[in-house]
């Protein structure tokens, strides 16, 4: 749906998180109309939202909870289209996993979807994760993951991986939904997303890179899968303006890396930084591909732009000392 004056009306669930930030940037810099749903539209937290270019024209701020359908259809009536970002990240232990995240990811997201197929909306993009797709401890070690491939929900509970799960039951939940009813749905499974943040505070994925620079004694030396957050952005919304192309699920992925190499990398540009010295051997390489994203004429960055921009925003946002 449009305005009167022709601007097509959008709705960001999870605004001010870190992903949410720079879509709302991104679709306000693209001309579009942006309902941003967050906890507490007042609060310091969201000035950033507020301070982007056109947000005093074509953002609106709306109070919603996920977990309240009524909150969310107001924030998405009138919208062609809705952008399911919002999801708990955890950083922490759960004590109660099922509060915590798997019913706002899970209850939140059937919430988003009923609220669309109510109001219209042309195309739900719902952000998942590649956690959604790699965590099968069956899955052959040289084989390529793609978007046929599933999480293990059983393994996920047994392991207390309360995060993987939760993002597959919702996904899950999302294509079965689009299925039965026709709303027509796409989901982007990113792996760890780094880059500029828009936000003062740290986020799940930043914590990643200053842990780094902050010389933590010892560190796992876990293989990583790294996209920029402009380059996330980006195919998210080549599955909304694709319409006709993009279909299913789309795994968003650029460069893979180890903790170690990582470091290196990140020393070969800030050579003054504390950095880690010991790492622990761990056997979690696995391959993934973005094949799919790319037949939609999707590019991306390069580490080096990523890993400099993502590290002058943190000094900038006072998170890490200059060196």
């Amino acid at each position: 749906m449009a305005t009167s004056d022709g601007i097509k009306k959008v709705c960001v669930t999870g605004a001010g998180g870190f992903v949410a930030s720079w879509l709302v940037k991104v679709l306000l810099s693209k001309g579009y109309s942006v309902h941003g749903t967050v906890r507490q539209p007042g609060s310091q937290k969201y000035e950033h939202l507020l301070k982007l270019e056109r947000a005093s024209e074509n953002l609106t701020l709306y109070k919603a909870d996920i977990l309240n359908y009524e909150s969310v259809y107001s924030a998405i009536v009138g919208c062609s289209a809705v952008f399911h970002v919002a999801c708990p990240v955890p950083s922490t232990e759960l004590p109660n996993p099922e509060v915590e995240v798997i019913e706002p990811a899970v209850k939140g997201t059937v919430n988003v979807l009923e609220a669309c197929l109510k109001a219209k909306v042309e195309r739900v993009v719902f952000v998942s994760s590649a956690a959604a797709v790699v965590l099968n401890p069956n899955f052959p070690k040289d084989k390529v993951f793609d978007e046929s491939c599933w999480s293990d929900k059983d393994y996920c509970k047994e392991t207390k991986n309360w995060y993987c799960y939760s993002k597959t039951e919702a996904e899950e939940q999302a294509l079965n939904f689009a299925k039965r009813t026709g709303l027509s749905v796409v989901s982007i499974c990113p792996t760890l997303v780094l880059g500029p943040i828009l936000q003062s505070t740290t986020n799940a994925s930043s914590l990643a890179v200053i842990k780094l620079l902050k010389g933590y004694d010892s560190l796992e030396n876990k293989h990583r899968w790294i996209v920029d957050v402009r380059d996330l952005v980006d195919a998210i919304l080549l599955a909304y303006e694709k319409h006709d192309d993009a279909e299913a699920r789309y795994i968003c992925t650029s460069h893979g890396i180890t903790t170690r190499d990582l470091a290196e990398k990140l020393k070969s540009i800030y050579p003054n930084y504390k950095y880690p010295t010991n790492y622990i051997e761990v056997d979690d390489y696995k391959m993934l591909s973005s094949e799919k994203l790319k037949s939609l004429g999707w590019k991306y960055r390069t580490l080096e732009e990523t890993l400099i921009d993502s590290v002058e925003s943190y000094k900038e946002a006072g998170l890490l000392q200059s060196q």
